[in-house]
């Protein structure tokens, strides 16, 4: 870690580190608020949003920004690619049916209308199409690994120097939105449609929404959903 004109440099190790922490933060924060469980909101989502308001503060109160070396980010990313098929088969695939063939249909369909926006917003600022593509499939799709992995080619091939900016931030706020909206969405269409699970699905039920003393007690998970249906 160095300081040098008015910016924080902290090393990869470091960096690592920090975002560990980060994640423990947020597991720990969604166990003591409710809210955050009741509406899934994911764990690096929640630590992610406190730090970045502390390093937001710490600039404005001291001026001084802080950057973080992202060397071990590019070879968790190969890791991550490489193994997050690892248990795919196509025999879950074809179980799917006809749910999946919907939902693939909705994606693709969403993934027109992304691109179809974010070029059009581009062109009302005046900005190359590749703007609107970075900010539309490319981030809200593929998320963070891949517009890491292309932002460098559109960066190069059409000449937009901020193609990583662009698209993290487009995939900061998309992951955001999702989590925060995707919860209480959900719930509301669970209470207005009275769905519950299929008792012989109650056994697969792990601990998403439950408190480490939920967890530790044992609680039983159809009594939990059922509280939870008429909560």
């Amino acid at each position: 870690m160095e300081f040098q004109d008015g910016v924080l440099r902290i090393a990869s190790f470091l960096a690592v580190t920090i975002g560990i922490i980060v994640l423990f933060i947020g597991k720990r924060l969604n166990d003591k608020v409710g809210i955050l469980r009741e509406f899934s909101i994911p764990e690096p989502v929640t630590g992610g949003l406190l730090f970045s308001v502390l390093f937001g503060l710490f600039y404005f109160a001291s001026g001084v920004a802080v950057t973080f070396d992202l060397q071990a980010r590019d070879i968790l990313l190969v890791y991550f690619f490489t193994t997050i098929g690892i248990n795919a088969s196509a025999r879950d695939l074809l179980a799917g049916g006809r749910p999946l063939l919907i939902l693939l249909t909705v994606t693709i369909a969403f993934m027109f209308a992304q691109n179809l926006t974010g070029i059009g917003v581009a062109a009302l600022f005046g900005l190359p199409a590749a703007v609107g593509i970075t900010g539309g499939t490319v981030s809200l799709i593929g998320g963070h690994g891949t517009t890491i992995a292309w932002a460098p080619v559109i960066a190069a091939q059409y000449g937009i120097s901020n193609a990583m900016e662009i698209g993290i931030a487009s995939a900061t706020l998309g992951l955001i939105l999702a989590s925060v909206m995707g919860g209480p969405i959900a719930k509301f269409l669970i209470k207005r449609h009275g769905l519950t699970p299929a008792p012989q699905l109650v056994e697969e039920v792990q601990d998403i929404g439950l408190s480490e003393t939920q967890k530790k007690t044992g609680i039983d998970h159809l009594d939990f959903l059922r509280g939870y249906r008429q909560n």
